[in-house]
């Protein structure tokens, strides 16, 4: 199809080079494909030599990284001659693009949508074809692991996938339909959530005569798709449902098209359902009132409050207005579920956290409290146009804290009551469906000809639903995926007073009976499995859940799982890997299966049931951060757990912890709450344990903190001893936190007491190390200084060289480097044979710092350079910040500014990228050092960072250094006031700290 070169070079497979006359190129070793590969992909434009190291290397370039560079550019161009070329920013590939099979492969991709849009399917099928075969295998499938290759990777995949829904979409047009189906099942597998893949699916099916198969796959795709998450199914698949219900397969094009790039604008609602019915004066009632907030001239912010009993489609209502103003909110749409009519509601203050992220606050910024995180969002939303919508609200208190302060903004409330109390709302209430509505949603989820053709039993099954949305949506939904069944069938079930509830016919209580319904159908494995899914109490649970509540084999857990889901009583989420797929119940499903659980259930097998569950939390909650977190593990592991997870389970928990983690990240928190009110002390202090070192990196404060307090308050009534002595040891250990000196202590001198009792020597050493860092950080050092000795096993395992690093740096506060060095000698001898590179890392840092105060700055280079390369290799960004200030220091020392200068810039990035304020204060005291007519600005904002993180001693000679500065430009008003805030942090030290800060005021 085209007069283009030989493809000579290529990435969409292993890396490929060939000569001239066809022969293969030898490329080399991982990191030469790796630059060959990365160059193919920008081919006729220059890569800067930043860009080429980054690629390459990633975060962590070897010294010397421009040199190795060029000798591996020397390499290319040795293999592949002139084709390789320097550029004045760096390198580039300069021979003819079309030579390169992922330049082509996009060249011929694009002309080929431009036939399709222009309705030559036979050309536009005869191109993709052609741009499809230059795929050889994965793209940079020997390359995968080079840094650049991840995201590059995703993209060239989304490509070629869009570039085979064309090609498909081609073959459609030129009526090469029934041949479609085969490949298309076997992309939809591999491709689950690509709706225009599965839209051209239904169509094909359709087309090929075999429309009973094409409503199955619709109703598999409505399966798979999560209604509550924004995937529903899409308006442009709905449209070809409603064609095949119609007899109109094929006469349009079948497929969504791709999605535009996101534009980081929040955008959170549901997606709204397709079959929406009715209430078009509701509609119209809240478009009134919310239509008109972009345009200004409002003394409030408007709020519509939406009011009805449960079953009446408020929340359908909701999204499906709030989509209709979306272009009225360009800025955005925020929606949260506050589930007040749920056991477990949640509270304003982690909806605030989550919406804060999704405004771009990094949670270590998130403030603490419920009112400094409602200002900082109406901080945020002053200038924007975005719609808040607050679903299932208990009363206006939830909702008086989210309520934006600009009227730019306007708010969409659901509640089960009227919220009378929300000032100047726009109030509407729901009642039932007219029985036209009611027959007019019934026959857009079961199709119109099927209700037509029974309309008796249509009308009569809408009233036994009490003409609820949800009721209705329920019943027909069980229609939609039997074609065999009759409304009349349904309506027969219906009569039955042992299937049909009174409340069917009452209202409020109605959905009960369509449940009973779907529950009395299932097996009884299943429903088993339905009552103890009722147990957690996390609103979301994963597949692996099932399988420790039932005691069961994974396999069959996961076959009674799937029966709930056709059942329509549970619904898949977030699609994942196996048993890692999320789900979730309605409210009201959820109630139904509380009911199923206390009359079913005999209690002592549910208790049974909670104690699988919550072991099988524990146990995949250590397997993913035991890999990625240090924490000290002070929980008895020797307890024989009731379930444990298989290894294929552990093995898929540790492809990506930190992924996991965050995916059940509020299970696992609901989990230590539940298992601390059940006084199910150990596995809920165990688990608190296991979970805090994730949430304190993720800066998930609130939760860090209610979990380690709830495990803590269930030890203590239990009397669990050990539970205490570990939450209370957590608690205090949270080191930024602390600003309670005396309290620490305490705290810390009863966990001490504790591992005593219990005969913990390693407890009661951590206990004591504790006690003395918390001295230390607040000028005791004298104390500090003894109860490390005290603390300091026998031997020569890591724990000993930190402890003697501490000591190391209270002797430099002392004004002591000799003694520092003789501690860190031996200190530096311990950690290389430790195996704990975070360690190491610390005393080499300490040992440089040492060498500095005595003095001997070329002493100190080496150790530096060594504690960088070590926190590099483990990913320490804290560790390198505080290292990169002290060589800034070194290089100040050899009279080298413009090297000072670049260091602490590399130290600042770090610091703030860590969000460590204690590495922010140590570069701000350094740049002071550097840049004397900023001295006081830089010791100003230190001080501060200093405070922020409760380091009374480095606040104090901040401060020291502040008043030095502001006397040395003439400012004495200024430098007096500051050295009476040093002096009031200096009395509150130990004499030997205390006198050298005194000496310098």
């Amino acid at each position: 199809m085209t007069d283009s070169a030989p493809v000579r070079f290529g990435i969409l497979g292993p890396a490929l080079a060939r000569a001239a006359d066809g022969s293969a190129l030898p490329i080399g070793g991982p990191r030469l494909r790796a630059l060959f590969a990365l160059l193919l992909a920008h081919a006729g434009q220059a890569v800067t030599v930043e860009r080429l190291i980054d690629g390459v290397y990633g975060d962590q370039p070897p010294e010397g990284a421009v040199n190795a560079l060029r000798s591996q550019i020397a390499r290319l161009r040795a293999v592949l001659g002139d084709a390789v070329s320097s550029d004045p920013v760096g390198y580039r590939f300069g021979g003819d693009p079309d030579e390169v099979d992922v330049h082509r492969f996009e060249r011929l991709a694009r002309a080929g949508r431009t036939a399709l849009g222009h309705g030559d399917g036979a050309r536009a099928a005869a191109v993709l074809r052609e741009a499809l075969s230059l795929w050889r295998g994965p793209a940079l499938a020997d390359v995968r692991a080079a840094p650049f290759a991840g995201s590059l990777t995703v993209r060239l995949e989304e490509l070629r996938v869009t570039a085979l829904e064309d090609r498909i979409e081609a073959d459609r047009q030129r009526g090469a339909v029934a041949d479609l189906v085969p490949e298309l099942r076997e992309l939809v597998a591999a491709h689950p959530l690509r709706e225009r893949l599965r839209a051209q699916l239904v169509s094909a099916l359709a087309a090929a005569g075999r429309p009973a198969e094409a409503l199955a796959a619709y109703a598999d795709a409505r399966r798979v798709l999560a209604d509550e998450l924004g995937a529903d199914p899409s308006p442009a698949l709905t449209a070809v449902y409603l064609d095949v219900l119609r007899g109109q397969p094929g006469d349009k094009p079948s497929g969504v098209q791709p999605a535009e790039k996101a534009s980081g604008v929040p955008r959170t609602l549901p997606a709204t359902v397709a079959d929406f019915t009715g209430r078009g004066a509701d509609l119209t009632a809240i478009r009134q009132a919310l239509g008109a907030a972009a345009g200004g001239g409002r003394l409030a912010v408007p709020i519509v409050a939406i009011a009805g009993r449960a079953g009446m489609g408020k929340t359908t209502l909701a999204v499906h207005a709030a989509h209709g103003l979306a272009d009225r909110f360009p800025d955005g749409q925020l929606f949260a579920g506050l589930h007040a009519g749920g056991p477990h509601p949640v509270d304003a203050a982690a909806i605030l956290e989550r919406f804060l992220r999704m405004l771009g606050v990094h949670g270590g910024d998130i403030p603490a409290g419920v009112d400094e995180r409602a200002g900082l969002f109406r901080s945020l939303l002053a200038d924007r146009r975005v719609l808040i919508v607050l679903d299932d609200v208990g009363d206006e208190q939830d909702v008086l804290p989210l309520l934006p302060g600009s009227t730019s903004c306007a708010v969409l409330v659901t509640s089960r009551r009227r919220l009378a109390g929300l000032a100047a709302a726009t109030v509407v209430e729901l009642g039932q469906f007219s029985p036209e509505h009611s027959l007019e949603l019934l026959g857009r989820v079961v199709g119109g000809d099927r209700v037509g053709q029974e309309a008796t039993f249509a009308r009569t099954l809408a009233e036994q639903c009490g003409y609820l949305p949800l009721a209705l949506r329920i019943a027909g939904a069980r229609l939609a995926l039997r074609p065999h069944w009759t409304v009349r069938q349904m309506a027969v079930r219906l009569v039955d007073e042992e299937r049909r509830l009174d409340e069917l016919v009452h209202g409020g209580m109605a959905i009960r009976a369509s449940l009973s319904l779907n529950h009395d159908a299932l097996s009884d494995p299943a429903r088993r499995l339905f009552r103890l899914l009722a147990i957690p109490d996390a609103h979301v649970f994963s597949g692996w859940t099932a399988a420790a509540l039932a005691g069961a084999p994974v396999d069959t857990a996961q076959e009674a799982l799937d029966e709930l889901v056709d059942a329509q009583l549970v619904q898949p989420i977030l699609p994942g890997h196996g048993l890692l797929t999320q789900y979730r119940f309605h409210d009201l499903v959820r109630g139904f299966a509380r009911q199923r659980l206390a009359a079913d259930e005999p209690p002592v097998e549910a208790a049974t049931a909670l104690g699988r569950m919550l072991d099988a939390v524990l146990a995949l909650t250590r397997a993913a951060t035991g890999p990625q977190m240090a924490a000290e593990v002070l929980s008895d592991h020797s307890r024989t757990p009731a379930w444990s997870p298989p290894p294929m389970l552990v093995d898929a928990v540790t492809e990506d912890p930190p992924a996991w983690l965050e995916q059940e990240r509020p299970s696992i928190v609901a989990a230590v709450h539940q298992a601390s009110r059940a006084d199910l002390s150990e596995v809920g202090h165990a688990l608190a344990e296991a979970v805090h070192p994730f949430l304190s990196l993720r800066a998930y404060r609130d939760d860090a903190q209610a979990v380690l307090t709830a495990a803590l308050d269930a030890a203590r009534r239990v009397g669990d001893r050990r539970g205490e002595a570990v939450m209370l040891f957590t608690l205090r250990m949270d080191v930024p936190d602390v600003h309670d000196q005396e309290g620490a202590l305490r705290d810390l001198a009863r966990t001490e007491a504790l591992f005593r009792q219990l005969g913990d020597r390693h407890g009661t050493s951590l206990s004591m190390r504790a006690q003395a860092f918390v001295a230390y950080r607040y000028g005791r050092t004298t104390t500090a200084l003894q109860l490390f000795t005290s603390a300091r096993p026998e031997g020569r395992d890591a724990e000993v060289a930190y402890i003697l690093q501490i000591e190391a740096a209270i002797h430099l506060l002392h004004g002591e480097p000799a003694a520092a060095l003789t501690s860190l000698a031996e200190a530096l001898d311990i950690a290389r044979t430790s195996q704990k590179p975070r360690v190491l890392a610390q005393v080499l840092y300490r040992t440089g710092q040492a060498h500095l105060a005595a003095g001997d700055h070329e002493s100190a280079a080496g150790p530096l350079r060594d504690a960088l390369a070590v926190a590099g290799q483990i990913g320490d960004t804290s560790g390198e910040a505080h290292v990169l200030v002290e060589q800034a220091r070194v290089e100040l020392r050899r009279g080298n500014p413009e090297a000072a200068h670049a260091l602490l810039e590399a130290a600042r990035e770090r610091a703030a990228g860590a969000h460590d304020r204690l590495a922010e204060g140590q570069v701000l005291t350094a740049v002071a050092e550097l840049d004397r007519t900023r001295a006081a600005d830089s010791l100003r904002q230190a001080a501060d960072r200093f405070r922020s993180v409760g380091s009374l001693v480095y606040e104090a000679q901040a401060l020291v250094a502040l008043a030095e500065a502001q006397r040395t430009s003439g400012d004495e008003a200024a430098a007096d006031a500051t050295r009476t805030r040093a002096a009031q942090l200096v009395d509150r030290m130990e004499p030997a700290l205390a006198a050298r800060l005194r000496e310098r005021l």
